[in-house]
């Protein structure tokens, strides 16, 4: 039920844990009071700042002069990571650290969809506030103001797990799957014309709706699921279920306007699962590694998932890379190499075995 960045964070907190680091996460909607409990070894306490709630802001602070850290990390718009930033460099020794999760996020004005007068300068000052921002993919730097340009470091999304070789082709219960949270930029309606077009391929849907989403939408779209003869509507699902969906999957779409870099092609990829995607290409990786096919137009994106769920051997040349790829570009290792060249002085590098 949450995106991608959430994920992220609780992936590399996790890791970090594991590690042998000590890793909070402070959470929740202005109105805690520091409750603390523990999730996989992450400390989480309820002690997130809300304008509705003034007296969050204190709670935040004191949070943060409690636990003294060494390293504040983000990954979302928010009113206030300028706090964030005004805490570290007021703490010596305390750095904050910032990373982009969408291709919009580089820039304050396309970072929300209301009130752009009242969130996009708190979210640039935040931008501005802090020591270093991380891009997910080279293109991501190009939408960052040129006076942030110098603080800008490259370090990829954790891939949660990796399977040792790609999933049994053979054994797909779906030629496509659909797996996001449901919103508007995600386009799930693309997935279902194409599954409508296609009466001969199974199809599947995993995701719950963001409460945005108008009742309207929503049962629209499912009715439309309903009465689709050859597709899943499995709803929201635990991510361990997500995968052993993915790998009984022969091939993953995205149907998005745009991303930052989805975990769903992460995940995919690290079962031996290619892509399929309409337009969004996180860096151009798609094709340069051919982990898949960026198709371009909706009767492209038909031929495609055609092409991918009926040609064994181009899915699996495909979705060989994508492991291959994931595994070296992506893993644990690859990201705290990355985070300690962003961070000289930091050693996160997983123990010897």
């Amino acid at each position: 039920m949450t995106g991608g960045a959430e994920a992220q964070i609780a992936y590399l907190a996790a890791a970090m844990v594991k590690l042998g680091h000590t890793a909070v996460l402070i959470y929740g909607d202005g109105r805690g009071k520091g409750q603390c409990k523990i999730i996989a070894g992450v400390v989480c306490i309820n002690a997130a700042p809300s304008w509705s709630h003034p007296a969050s802001l204190a709670a935040l602070w004191h949070a943060l002069n409690r636990l003294s850290p060494d390293l504040l990390y983000a990954q979302l718009p928010s009113d206030f990571l300028w706090l964030l930033g005004a805490f570290a460099r007021l703490r010596p020794g305390t750095c904050f650290l910032y990373q982009l999760a969408s291709d919009i996020h580089g820039n304050s004005w396309t970072a929300y969809e209301y009130n752009r007068w009242f969130h996009a300068p708190l979210y640039a000052l935040g931008l501005a506030a802090a020591h270093l921002i991380t891009v997910q993919h080279g293109h991501q730097r190009a939408s960052m103001n040129p006076r942030l340009q110098t603080k800008l470091a490259y370090v990829p999304n954790l891939v949660r797990s990796l399977s040792d070789a790609p999933r049994v082709f053979e054994a797909s219960s779906f030629d496509a799957i659909w797996i996001a949270l449901v919103r508007p930029v995600k386009r799930l309606g693309i997935f279902l014309d194409l599954a409508d077009s296609l009466p001969d391929l199974r199809f599947a849907v995993v995701g719950g709706f963001e409460s945005a989403v108008s009742l309207y939408e929503r049962t629209s779209l499912e009715e439309r699921m309903a009465a689709l003869r050859n597709l899943m509507f499995l709803g929201p699902q635990p991510s361990e279920q997500v995968m052993a969906l993915l790998s009984r999957s022969k091939v993953l779409v995205n149907t998005s306007d745009f991303e930052g870099f989805p975990n769903t092609m992460l995940e995919a990829w690290s079962v031996g699962v290619p892509i399929v995607s309409l337009s969004v290409d996180p860096g151009g990786v798609i094709e340069r590694e051919q982990l898949g096919l960026v198709s371009g137009s909706q009767a492209n994106l038909r031929r495609d998932v055609i092409a991918l769920s009926r040609q064994r051997p181009l899915n699996a040349r495909l979705g060989g890379n994508g492991l291959a790829y994931v595994r070296r570009e992506h893993s644990l290792e690859a990201v705290c190499a990355a985070l300690s060249r962003a961070l000289p002085g930091v050693e996160l590098a997983p123990p010897p075995f």
